[in-house]
C-alpha cells in the first residue's frame, strides 16, 4: 500500500536510491533535498511503501517570490512506475496549490520541465496545464572544449548589478517579462534579486555580465544574448567545474534566434533534442 506523508531528512538514502536512475545519475534533487525539507512555504511529500517503509516517490509544491505556486521535484522509483504513484502525488500537491490560488495566496500555478519528461507532460496536460513558453536548453560537452583554453585567460569580477538593471534585463523583456534560470520561471522581484545577490550569482567574465546559479547542476544567463558572451561563460565554467560538479553549464536560447543557433552549432554546441524546442514552461489555465 502506498501512503503519503511529509518528506523527512532521514529519507535521504531512499531519495538517493530513487534518483540514481534519473538523468544518468545526475539528478539535482539529492543535493537540495535538505533545504527543500526545511522550506516552510509549500509542502514536500513522500510516497511511502507501507510494507517496506521505503520512500518510493516525491513531489514538491513551492511558492516563488513572485507569487507563483510552483510544482517541482516529482520522482518515482523505477521499480514502482506504472502504479499511478505520480498521479497520486500530483493530485495531492495540486489540490493544495489550488486552495492557495483560490485564497489569493498565489497568483498562478506553474512548472517547467524538459521535453524528455514525456509521461509527466502527458499527465499534466490532462490537468489543464498549457505551454506558456518554449525554448531550447543548450550546452557544450567537456570534450568540445578547446584544450588550449586556460583559466588564466579569464578575468572574473562581481557584477554590481542594481535591482533596476535586473528588472530591465533584455533577456526578461524578450520572454514576456519572465526571468528563468535553473528550471524556474518567475517575474523579477526584489526578493529574488536579493537571493541572487546573497549567493553571489551576479558575475562579470572578461567584460560580459551574467547570472550564474548552481542548483544541483550549473545554469547561467548572460546579460547580452550574443555568441561571444555565451561562449565565454560556457568555457569558463567548463574549466571551473570539470571534475567538481554534476553536469555541464546549461543556458537557454529562444527558437527564433536562428543566427545565434547557427553560431552555436558551428562551435560544437548541442541540445538533447537536436535543436528542437525542449525547455517548457507550463501554466494552469
Amino acid at each position: 500500500m502506498i501512503v503519503l506523508r511529509d518528506l523527512q531528512h532521514e529519507d535521504y538514502d531512499d531519495v538517493l536510491e530513487i534518483c540514481k536512475n534519473i538523468w544518468d545519475g545526475l539528478d539535482y534533487l539529492p543535493s537540495i533535498l535538505h533545504s527543500w525539507i526545511d522550506d516552510k512555504e509549500g509542502i514536500f511529500i513522500a510516497a511511502v511503501d507501507s510494507d517496506t517503509n521505503k520512500v518510493v516517490g516525491t513531489d514538491k509544491y513551492s511558492i516563488l517570490a513572485d507569487g507563483t505556486g510552483w510544482l517541482e521535484g516529482i520522482r518515482v522509483h523505477k521499480d514502482y512506475r506504472g502504479m499511478k504513484i505520480a498521479k497520486l502525488l500530483t493530485e495531492f500537491v495540486l489540490e493544495h496549490a489550488k486552495k492557495d490560488l483560490q485564497a489569493g495566496k498565489v497568483q498562478r500555478i506553474a512548472f517547467s520541465t524538459h521535453a524528455s519528461s514525456v509521461e509527466s507532460i502527458t499527465m499534466m496536460r490532462k490537468y489543464n496545464f498549457h505551454i506558456e513558453q518554449q525554448h531550447l536548453l543548450a550546452m557544450k560537452e567537456f570534450e568540445k572544449l578547446d584544450p588550449n583554453i586556460q583559466k588564466s585567460d579569464y578575468v572574473i569580477r562581481p557584477w554590481n548589478a542594481t535591482y533596476e538593471e535586473f528588472v530591465n534585463l533584455p533577456f526578461t523583456a524578450r520572454r514576456n517579462g519572465m526571468f528563468h534560470i535553473a528550471f524556474y520561471f518567475q517575474k523579477p522581484t526584489k526578493e529574488f534579486f536579493d537571493y541572487l545577490k546573497e549567493h553571489d550569482c551576479f558575475v562579470n567574465i572578461n567584460g560580459f555580465n551574467g547570472i550564474y546559479l548552481y542548483k544541483g547542476e550549473p545554469h547561467f544567463v548572460t546579460e547580452e544574448e550574443s555568441f561571444q558572451a555565451i561562449d565565454i561563460f560556457t568555457n569558463y565554467y567548463l574549466l571551473e567545474l570539470h571534475g567538481k560538479a554534476n553536469g555541464i553549464p546549461l543556458f537557454s536560447v529562444m527558437e527564433k534566434d536562428k543566427d545565434l543557433i547557427d553560431e552555436l552549432k558551428a562551435a560544437g554546441y548541442s541540445t538533447w533534442t537536436d535543436w528542437q524546442g525542449d525547455y517548457y514552461y507550463f501554466v494552469l489555465k
